[in-house]
């Protein structure tokens, strides 16, 4: 890469389980490289920069597309719930009597096809409307999964084999289950279909019967969820379409 050209900055994951070096750009346009083990980091820098066009062209399409483009936090905005897209409309007004941002989630309406945010005028910086919309999203997962434990008998089932179940920040996965059975969801999780959702917990308390992803896991399951394949690729074009952030 020449001085003169502008840096490209990326992550890197590098695991076994990649044959081939690819390249994914995120909602927020951070660029991340997948990779096999072996390949040096070397190699993935140039072939980031043999790629640029590419990056530029896709980050464009980020940057004009209102499903995909960085949020504002401004009227307009486009946000995914329960598999919907919602406009955010700011609601300001003088007759709120609260201050603390946690009262302020409170007071997020879905109102037909919009995301209802009313705030008191001049009260909430970008940063702190981005925190309200994700304490949102946090607490309709919550509200969410805590419905579908004492709806579904499946889910009755496993409960009291759950040690504890945690609602968390995205961390790059939907959901993960620890090997003392510790479940954690996304906090995103509320913006996939119901049945997307159903699919996620099936996953998690399958990890209770098997620790790994091995053939006895996917037996088990499709006992559980025998349409499990087709709700694992709606999940991924909802990721690809929307291209939704986990990281």
């Amino acid at each position: 890469m020449k001085d003169t050209e502008k840096k490209i900055n990326y992550k890197i994951i590098k695991s076994n389980k990649y044959k081939s070096v690819r390249l994914s750009i995120k909602r927020d346009q951070k660029i991340i490289v997948s990779s096999p083990k072996n390949i040096s980091n070397k190699a993935i820098e140039k072939f980031v920069c043999e790629n640029k066009n590419w990056l530029d062209q896709n980050i464009a399409k980020l940057e004009n597309d209102p499903k995909t483009k960085k949020h504002n936090y401004i009227d307009g905005d486009v946000f995914l719930f329960n598999g919907t897209l919602y406009n955010l409309k700011v609601i300001e007004t003088d007759d709120l009597s609260y201050k603390k941002i946690k009262t302020v989630v409170n007071n997020i309406v879905l109102d037909q096809n919009n995301l209802l945010l009313q705030i008191k005028v001049n009260n909430l910086t970008t940063e702190e409307k981005e925190l309200v919309i994700s304490e949102f999203y946090k607490n309709k997962t919550k509200e969410i999964i805590s419905q579908k434990f004492e709806i579904n008998e499946t889910f009755k089932e496993f409960k009291p084999l759950i040690k504890n179940i945690k609602i968390q920040k995205a961390n790059g996965r939907w959901g993960s289950c620890s090997k003392v059975n510790n479940i954690n969801f996304s906090s995103r999780l509320a913006m996939l279909p119901s049945e997307c959702i159903d699919y996620i917990i099936y996953h998690e308390l399958t990890h209770i019967l098997e620790k790994n992803h091995g053939k006895n896991f996917y037996l088990k399951l499709e006992k559980l969820c025998p349409n499990y394949r087709d709700l694992e690729l709606k999940i991924k074009n909802i990721e690809r379409k929307f291209n939704v952030s986990l990281a």
